[in-house]
C-alpha cells in the first residue's frame, strides 16, 4: 500500500506547488473589460483593469520588482515611465491585417478609501479602413478571461489569447439558447480550469465528507448562496471591493482544511458555513456579470446558466476526486493520516499563501 501512497503524495506535492506559483487574483474576471466604439474613420477602445496588477506586470516584464502599496501619484509615474511600451502589447486586426494603435492613459482611480474600487482605464485607438468588416483583439498583459464589447455583442476573451473574428456589423440577437450555453460554459471554465480557488475550496469538503450525499448537500448549498449573492449584485443591494472579498476567499479556503484536520467528521454547523462561503466567493466575480457581462434582455437566464456551469465544474470536481481517491480509500484505517491530514495542510498553506500575497497585492 506505500507503493500506491507514495506516488499520491508527490502527486500532490507537485499540484500544489504549481498552485502556489499561479497568481493569487484568481477573480480577474471581475477586474478587466473592453468595450470598443466604431466611427467613419478611426475606432477606439475603453480598456479597463486593475492598475497594480497592470503595473507589475509591466515592471515584470522589465525585469523590475513588482511595487506594492502604490497611491495614485506613484501609479500615474510608473504608467507614464511604461507609456511609450503599452502599444506593443495590444495586436488588433482588421480583416487579416495587423493595425498599429496608439495607447493613452484616460483615467486612474486609486482611492485610498478601501470601499471604492482601483481601476485604470486606457483608450486603445486606430484607424478603420474602408468596408472593415472583422476586428480581432489580443492584449498580451492579462491571463484570465475578460469581457469586450463591440457592436452590441459581448466576447469572452482568454487573456492573452486573441478574441474570435467579431464583426463590426450587429448581426440578428443572439436567442435565449445561444445565451444559455454561452454562460453555462463559462460557469464551468470558471471552474475547471480558470478557478484554483474554487477546486481547492471543493476540496477541501470532498477530504472531510467521505458520504455522497452530504458532500452533495454541501456543494448545492455553495452554489445557491453564488446564485443569490449575483442575484442580489444585479439589484444594486451588495457590493464590496476586491481587496476585501479577495482575502477572505482566500481564508475561507483554509478555515475548512484546518478544520479537516482538528475533527473527524462533518459538524453539523458546517452547510451554514459553506453557504457563508459561497455568499462570498460569489462577490468575486459578481462584478464582471453585473456591470458588464450580461445579456440586457435575459439577465437572468444569464445568471441561472452561470451558476448551473458552476456547479456542473464543482460537481466534476468532486466526482475525480471521488473516482481517484475517496472510493479506494476512504474506508481504510490510515485515510486520515496518510491522506486527509497532508492534503489538508497543504490547502492550508496554499490559502493563507494567497491571503497574504492578495492583502499585499491590494
Amino acid at each position: 500500500m506505500k507503493d500506491c501512497i507514495r506516488p499520491f503524495a508527490q502527486f500532490l506535492l507537485l499540484f500544489f506547488s504549481v498552485l502556489l506559483g499561479q497568481t493569487s487574483a484568481a477573480h480577474e474576471i471581475g477586474e478587466s473589460r473592453v468595450i470598443i466604439a466604431r466611427e467613419a474613420a478611426s475606432w477606439s477602445a475603453l480598456f479597463t483593469t486593475a492598475p497594480t496588477a497592470l503595473i507589475n506586470r509591466l515592471e515584470l516584464q522589465a525585469g523590475l520588482p513588482p511595487s506594492r502599496h502604490l497611491d495614485e501619484a506613484q501609479a500615474l509615474a510608473l504608467l507614464k515611465r511604461f507609456e511609450v511600451e503599452l502599444p506593443a502589447y495590444f495586436h488588433v486586426t482588421i480583416d487579416a491585417a495587423p493595425m498599429p494603435v496608439t495607447v493613452e492613459i484616460e483615467r486612474l482611480e486609486l482611492p485610498a478609501d478601501i470601499s471604492r474600487p482601483a481601476l485604470l482605464v486606457l483608450k486603445v485607438a486606430g484607424a478603420m479602413p474602408d468596408n472593415a468588416k472583422a476586428m480581432v483583439w489580443q492584449f498580451d498583459l492579462l491571463k484570465s478571461r475578460y469581457a469586450l464589447q463591440l457592436s452590441e455583442r459581448t466576447y469572452w476573451v482568454e487573456g492573452d489569447e486573441p478574441s474570435p473574428p467579431m464583426p463590426f456589423s450587429p448581426g440578428p440577437a443572439e436567442t435565449l439558447l445561444r445565451i444559455v450555453a454561452q454562460y453555462l460554459l463559462l460557469g464551468f471554465t470558471h471552474i475547471v480550469p480558470g478557478g484554483p480557488d474554487h477546486v481547492l475550496f471543493v476540496l477541501g469538503l470532498v477530504l472531510l465528507t467521505t458520504r455522497v450525499r452530504p458532500l452533495i448537500t454541501q456543494i448545492t448549498a455553495f452554489t445557491v448562496a453564488h446564485c443569490l449573492t449575483l442575484l442580489l449584485a444585479l439589484q444594486g443591494v451588495i457590493a464590496l471591493p476586491a481587496s476585501i472579498v479577495e482575502p477572505l476567499i482566500a481564508l475561507s479556503i483554509s478555515y475548512v482544511a484546518i478544520e479537516n484536520i482538528l475533527v473527524r467528521q462533518m459538524t453539523p454547523w458546517r452547510p451554514l458555513l459553506v453557504f457563508g462561503f459561497g455568499l462570498m466567493h460569489g462577490l468575486g466575480f459578481a462584478g464582471v456579470l453585473t456591470e458588464l457581462g450580461l445579456p440586457a434582455q435575459d439577465r437572468l437566464a444569464a445568471v441561472l446558466a452561470f451558476n448551473l456551469g458552476v456547479e456542473a465544474g464543482q460537481l466534476a470536481v468532486v466526482s475525480l476526486a471521488y473516482g481517484l481517491v475517496l472510493f479506494w480509500w476512504k474506508d481504510r484505517p490510515w485515510y486520515r493520516t496518510r491522506l486527509v491530514h497532508p492534503a489538508s495542510a497543504a490547502i492550508a498553506l496554499t490559502g493563507l499563501y494567497w491571503t497574504a500575497e492578495r492583502v499585499i497585492g491590494f
